[in-house]
């Protein structure tokens, strides 16, 4: 195996993970009928949706491949602040709701990379907060 590839396998692993994530809600999703563009049935919008996450993960892979191989130090902060704010997220969406447990694992997640800039992070909060009301009210 080529240097250039072996310095690039997390990258393609994480690609063909989520290529792997995409077909496997394809074959979920043609379980549901599709309909048409006019009278869309429930397995539609999945199937379209995983389409674009496999096209974008080949696309992901493609320019992995054809990019500069940068190298990054793993960081630990990021994995902890993100799994943190998910497994907050888990915990408190049965007993606090949409809302407070989506602006919980957003401010978690703003502290997996610093500087903290607490300003921006309370507004990114607030706005998709108001999305996932909108979506779901």
């Amino acid at each position: 195996m080529t240097d250039l590839i072996k310095s690039r396998i997390p990258d393609l692993a994480a690609c063909g993970a989520l290529a792997a994530f995409g077909l496997a809600a394809i074959w979920i999703g043609s379980g549901y009928p599709i309909g048409s563009i006019n009278r869309m049935g429930a397995g539609f919008f999945p199937i379209a949706a995983s389409i674009i996450v496999v096209v974008l993960a080949v696309a992901a892979a493609v320019e992995t491949l054809l990019s500069e191989p940068v190298s990054q130090p793993f960081k630990l902060r990021p994995v902890i602040f993100i799994s943190v704010g998910i497994f907050v997220w888990a915990r408190l969406i049965d007993s606090v709701g949409l809302i407070p447990a989506t602006f919980a694992l957003i401010l978690l997640s703003g502290l997996a990379k610093p500087p903290f800039r607490p300003v921006s992070l309370i507004i990114s909060a607030a706005v998709l907060c108001a999305a996932g009301y909108l979506v779901f009210m």
